[in-house]
């Protein structure tokens, strides 16, 4: 006897429910919020009228949102090749690596990645402080690493110190699923080493590092409470990256609807970019 074909409704409605309350509608709201501007009339306070694309027009033109689409490519660019080399580079260590000494290591590792961004934000903060800076006091120099120069690269430190240990685990749980037949077939035709690592781990770890660096190039673009929380102590441009930005934008102008505008963009801009990463790295064959 088949089960009503309502059934399997009736198991993902919770889901489905929660999904369109948390997920769909409030991308549709943000949608329908992007279509308004605020315009003033008369004597009286400024009132949200429709514009239809005048927005996305502001945007295109918005010489801030601009320049932090620009910074965090710049970010993109040299932080997430930098991470996955260094959580390639533990994961194969670990790997290879036998003894108590591996848990040690895999934990300690990992243990930035449980902190939250906003402590993680704060402690960095104190390091980089330019008085309190231990790396100051022990050079005697008086760098400052929040200075408008080093901000951006200041962020990309902490924000690599957090991730490298997650993306870690995902390779070397990666690493792990590898069958050990392939390994003893190697060291029969005389494999070893870097042998190993090279023509076995490294092609066998191509899914995981591409999953890693999807989620890498989503995260980048996301980045917020980093910038956020280091802004009380030095100069940190609010547009830094898009999120601080337009996180401005509707806190501090109450310009909401040109948030919600600059907010779809972004999420555009991230899926052209990781759809364009995509089929770049496919070009070569099926990964």
């Amino acid at each position: 006897m088949k089960p009503p074909r309502a059934v399997p409704w009736l198991f993902l409605s919770p889901f489905l429910l929660l999904f369109a309350a948390f997920y769909v509608a409030p991308v549709l709201y943000a949608g329908y919020l992007s279509l308004f501007i605020k315009k003033r009339a008369g004597f009286g306070p400024a009132r949200e009228v429709f514009g239809g694309l005048t927005n996305y027009v502001r945007a295109f033109q918005d010489a801030d949102f601009l320049a932090s689409l620009l910074n965090i490519l710049k970010f993109a660019a040299v932080q997430i090749p930098l991470m996955v080399v260094l959580a390639t580079a533990l994961a194969l260590a670990l790997d290879s690596s036998r003894g108590r000494l591996q848990g040690f290591f895999r934990t300690a590792f990992y243990l930035p990645y449980t902190i939250p961004s906003v402590i993680a934000g704060l402690l960095w903060g104190y390091l980089y402080s330019k008085n309190l800076s231990p790396f100051n006091q022990l050079t005697g120099r008086s760098f400052d690493f929040l200075g408008s120069d080093v901000v951006l690269w200041s962020i990309a430190n902490i924000v690599t110190w957090t991730w490298t240990g997650y993306n870690m685990i995902t390779l070397y749980a990666a690493l792990q699923n590898i069958p050990g037949d392939l390994y003893e077939a190697a060291r029969i035709d005389g494999a070893d080493g870097w042998t190993l690592t090279r023509f076995i781990k490294l092609p066998l770890l191509k899914p995981s590092l591409l999953l890693v660096l999807i989620f890498s190039i989503i995260g980048t673009m996301q980045i917020f409470s980093e910038p956020f929380v280091i802004r009380p102590l030095g100069y940190v441009p609010d547009n830094i990256t898009p999120n601080t930005y337009l996180y401005l934008v509707a806190t501090r102008d109450g310009n909401f609807s040109y948030a919600a505008t600059l907010a779809i963009l972004l999420a555009v801009f991230t899926l052209l970019l990781s759809a364009v990463f995509l089929r770049f790295t496919r070009r070569g064959g099926e990964v």
